[in-house]
């Protein structure tokens, strides 16, 4: 085998070591999300600690160290339930302005697929665009009416208190 060769299939087998030894290693078992985490997601626990972090783990699952996973073979279905405004605020610009509506919103998922019942509701804030205006200068998107004529009022609210 020429000289070229060998090292070009020197570089392929480490690159071929280096995907699989990085398709080997999954998330860390403390970052496993009750609302996106499958029960049977594979995870590491760190089982024993050394001076600079973690220094040997544990393959498990992410249902075998939460009590709140996501059923295997169970796909949520979140539908919303409702949407309460807590807040409208003015988003200007040179051009233009944004009115902003600042909701909080509750979802459940109706297939229930996590194992654990608190996880199947799902609250949220959310910030929408509502309407807007578009011309020079500053123009305000808390009086008037917008682009979509819709009557724009602001409170000032940037945030939900749930």
């Amino acid at each position: 085998m020429s000289k070229p060769w060998r090292r070009s299939l020197l570089v392929f087998s480490f690159v071929i070591v280096a995907v699989f030894a990085s398709a080997a290693y999954g998330q860390e078992c403390n970052t496993c999300d009750p609302w996106y985490s499958y029960c049977g997601d594979y995870c590491d626990v760190c089982i024993q600690y050394g001076m600079d972090g973690c220094v040997q783990w544990q393959g498990s699952t992410c249902g075998a160290q939460s009590g709140a996973c996501l059923d295997d073979y169970c796909t949520p279905n979140w539908v919303e339930q409702s949407r309460v405004t807590q807040g409208t605020y003015d988003g200007r610009s040179l051009w233009g302005c944004n009115h902003h509506l600042v909701q909080w919103v509750v979802t459940i998922d109706t297939n229930e697929c996590n194992i654990a019942s608190y996880f199947h509701t799902r609250s949220y804030c959310d910030d929408v665009i509502d309407d807007y205006k578009n011309g020079c200068c500053y123009p305000s998107c808390c009086e008037g009416y917008g682009e979509l004529n819709t009557l724009l009022q602001c409170d000032g609210e940037h945030s939900c208190t749930g």
